[in-house]
């Protein structure tokens, strides 16, 4: 790591994605430029390789060249032509490292690390509280120091949603974006690869086509399905999700350093369960038995607030399970899965709206304590982030005023552009 760094292509052209798991010398990165700009046909200045090589990690002196030279290696990378007040943020990062950790940084080790980070996350200094678009520096800070530590192990969780972002148009897509999906694998490759661990975990949970994808996935989007009678299919495009991303986990494992796995949410899933009826009794409704999830504190301000996003998505008229109940048996795929997956549904929306909550609080607060008991990191890349997993991630890590080792990738619905990192999206591809 002290001499070469490891390249991976996460840009939207994947042009350069014939180099992905390979180690180049910071010297290169020129070169990749070079490159880079010769198949997209776009112009955009770069440092010469020693000029590259000749920074001061920490930009101690010659901060231009340090600008140059990072923007330089988010080109390559990235395909993007950063904007100076995006670059910079990797210096706010720097500063808010550990003393022995900005001892240690290279040349190499800041180049491998820090342009990845400011290609795949956007921070705010107005974000020292809970904000959807943007992600604390404390954070960043936390994150980049666990790959920076010399250890003998690091593990990363990746959770992936099964649902549309929007409420019009709530049908899943037949398969996953494969470039997307590769795009984004090769994303956490570049920092896990880069990472000082001696070996490395990642992690992608994903719901499969069983009972509890009923209650897993967005209800409107379930409901669309049941009412069509294409419980079947639904299942079924479920199944070449996984199977999808399987193919893609499996792709990145044979390039990269880092070991990548895939794994079926209903074993954490049924953890959570455990989890509930331990903390609130047999019907998840008592008053809790654990100090913890007390009125007033975090967890419960965490219920409050899944409570409130919960409620935009509770259905006018009561649920009719027998109609869709009729649908499925009467259409052209009943299944016994399908009529599973029904009764799961219909019992979990009968649960009133706090139990429901209070789940959901828990599935992000036991993901946050696994990767806290792992001292392991977190990466959103599902499509939503919202207050209640922030808070209870938070409650895992102590406080809302804690760094977590959690960092959610750029979202953005802006047309693709070259030009910054505002239109750069490497959260969930389908």
């Amino acid at each position: 790591m002290a001499d070469e760094m490891t390249f991976w292509d996460f840009s939207r052209s994947q042009a350069l994605s014939k180099y992905n798991g390979s180690r180049i010398d910071v010297r290169d990165i020129a070169e990749l430029c070079g490159l880079r700009k010769e198949k997209e046909a776009v112009e955009v200045p770069y440092p010469s390789p020693d000029e590259v090589a000749g920074i001061h990690p920490l930009a101690l002196k010659r901060p231009r060249r340090w600008e140059a030279a990072v923007a330089a290696t988010i080109y390559a990378c990235s395909g993007q032509i950063a904007a100076r007040q995006e670059i910079i943020t990797g210096r706010e990062l720097l500063d808010r490292l550990p003393k022995p950790d900005r001892g240690a940084l290279t040349v190499t080790r800041m180049l491998a690390l820090v342009p990845a980070l400011i290609a795949g996350f956007r921070f705010s200094r107005r974000s020292e509280t809970f904000n959807p678009e943007a992600n604390r520096y404390l954070e960043g800070a936390r994150f980049l120091s666990a790959l920076l530590r010399e250890r003998p192990a690091l593990d990363v969780e990746i959770g992936l949603c099964a649902h549309r972002a929007g409420v019009s148009d709530p049908v899943l897509p037949e398969h996953v974006n494969r470039t997307e999906a590769h795009r984004t694998a090769a994303f956490v490759a570049s920092l896990m690869d880069n990472s000082r661990a001696q070996e490395r975990t990642v992690t992608v949970s994903q719901q499969t086509a069983t009972d509890r994808a009923a209650s897993t996935v967005n209800s409107l989007v379930f409901l669309h399905y049941a009412n069509q009678g294409r419980l079947e299919h639904f299942l079924g495009t479920l199944d070449r999700h996984a199977d999808d991303m399987r193919t893609v986990l499996a792709r990145c494992d044979t390039l990269s350093a880092t070991r990548f796995r895939f794994t079926p949410l209903d074993p954490f899933n049924e953890a959570v369960e455990r989890d509930m009826h331990d903390v609130f009794g047999t019907d998840w409704s008592g008053a809790p038995a654990d100090p913890r999830w007390a009125r007033g504190g975090t967890l419960d301000a965490a219920v409050r607030e899944a409570e409130r996003k919960m409620a935009r998505f509770v259905p006018d008229a009561p649920l009719d399970v027998d109609r869709l109940l009729r649908l499925h048996k009467a259409s052209e795929n009943p299944s016994e899965r399908g009529l599973s997956a029904l009764h799961w549904f219909d019992r979990h929306q009968r649960q009133p709206l706090e139990v429901r909550a209070r789940y959901d609080v828990a599935f992000h607060h036991r993901l946050a304590l696994r990767t806290l008991e792992k001292d392991g990191v977190g990466i959103g890349m599902e499509r939503g982030w919202d207050a209640y997993q922030w808070l209870a991630w938070s409650a895992a890590y102590g406080s809302a005023g804690t760094p977590m080792p959690l960092l959610y990738a750029r979202s953005s619905t802006e047309p693709a552009s070259h030009v910054s990192l505002r239109s750069f999206n490497l959260r969930q591809f389908w």
